[in-house]
């Protein structure tokens, strides 16, 4: 799947019906993406954070298609909130097993928009809705009541339109404990829009990218600040990416995967080079791989944390660890990094293996009550422990055929463990 780097984030560069089609095999986290979150995430860390775990990130803006398209690298289609939810629910009408809550817009505002959806239907896909008090992201009981509503609606799919980065952050907080939500999507503004208290810009406008021209005239005293003073810099980042002079404000998730490499700033690379053959030295004596190699391989890290963490043990003359430094930026526990560089290679020659689920609890890349969900759907599905912890996005599909290696190397992927 192509990634197209824009600024600090990568899109998946995917059309309606590529996305339709891997959300019913796989499920995950939808975000879509406009220069407002752009702008954002140049600057908030927590909403950096969630969305590099987002499953997909498409693009919601004709302005960022024509950036794409500058940068060299064209995003094929806009999947803007408002128009790939009504594609997702027509997609869905038949299906029984998808069932849509509805969380956001302002009191009575989601009940319209629940009713407005299941007559265009023809059934009632959307099976209940909840609009939040202002300010109930801050509030953990109210939060607590919201996860309680959403899993005892029997929902499996949650619509939540409450803003950026709020939602976001929200389904970021939340989701693991949404037990039978397989799909999330950050709908922003389309709930007013189905429920008809809103009206879009014309299609024509849309089109041609001034969509946001619109929304501004509608709701100039909400918005001006939005587009005339806060998205306006967004040009100068994109022209500073064209001449790889652009610098990534943080890169502390291990999501962040730069698709674009030539179109970022490159780390000091004769330092980054020493360190590489220091670190693979080092690694020679104790018979295996550097453990930026390994994480790297196990889709833990970046390459730019690596040559990052690198940079720094060279800077400091190789007083601290390559792992220290990575618990030290908070990228990995250090448990988890404890595991894949001193046990996990001696794995293959151990003689007794335990399940699967045992070594990726040790590792700290599971607990006990993601363990207990998959091994319960497991007996009932009958699916690879692997394969689920994926689908649920628990893990990556890397760090699954990684461990494998070591405890299975007879099995080649993930669907076979």
């Amino acid at each position: 799947m192509k990634m197209i780097n824009v600024l600090n984030v990568s899109i998946h560069n995917l059309s309606a019906a590529e996305l339709l089609r891997r959300l019913s095999r796989e499920g995950g986290v939808v975000f879509t993406t406009n220069v407002d979150h752009l702008m954002k995430l140049q600057k908030d860390r927590a909403f950096y954070q969630a969305y590099q775990e987002a499953n997909y990130r498409v693009c919601d803006s004709k302005i960022i298609m024509y950036a794409s398209k500058f940068l060299g690298n064209p995003l094929k289609e806009k999947l803007s909130g408002s128009d790939f939810f009504p594609a997702f629910y027509n997609h869905y009408k038949d299906d029984k097993n998808v069932k849509i809550f509805l969380l956001g817009a302002a009191e009575g505002v989601a009940e319209k928009a629940m009713l407005q959806i299941n007559t265009k239907v023809g059934r009632n896909i959307v099976i209940a809705c909840h609009s939040p008090s202002f300010g109930f992201e801050n509030n953990v009981e109210e939060c607590h009541r919201i996860v309680d509503l959403i899993n005892q609606s029997g929902a499996t799919i949650l619509a939540i339109g409450v803003g950026s980065p709020k939602q976001e952050i929200w389904i970021h907080q939340y989701k693991e404990k949404l037990k039978n939500i397989k799909v999330f999507l950050g709908i922003g503004a389309t709930i007013d829009f189905e429920a008809g208290c809103r009206n879009r810009a014309p299609k024509w406008m849309s089109e041609v990218g001034l969509e946001w021209f619109y929304r501004l005239l509608s709701e100039p005293q909400r918005l001006w600040k939005r587009y005339l003073l806060e998205g306006l810099p967004f040009f100068w980042l994109i022209f500073q990416q064209k001449f790889n002079i652009y610098k990534t404000p943080f890169v502390n998730s291990s999501e962040f995967v730069a698709a674009d490499s030539e179109n970022v700033a490159e780390p000091n690379t004769q330092i980054t080079e020493a360190c590489l053959i220091a670190e693979a030295q080092l690694a020679k004596q104790k018979n295996s791989k550097p453990i930026g190699q390994i994480l790297q391989e196990a889709g833990l890290i970046s390459s730019e944390q690596v040559a990052a963490v690198l940079q720094e043990q060279a800077e400091n003359n190789y007083h601290l660890r390559f792992g220290e430094i990575l618990a030290q930026r908070g990228w990995l526990k250090p448990e988890t990094i404890d595991f894949l560089a001193d046990r996990l290679p001696n794995l293959a020659t151990t003689e007794e293996k335990k399940p699967l689920g045992q070594y990726l609890k040790s590792a700290a890349l599971l607990d006990d009550d993601q363990i207990s969900t998959l091994l319960i759907e497991q007996r009932k599905t009958g699916k690879r422990f692997g394969e689920m912890a994926v689908h649920k996005g628990w893990l990556k599909a890397e760090t699954i055929d990684l461990f494998l290696q070591y405890v299975a190397p007879e099995l080649k992927s993930l669907s076979l463990v």
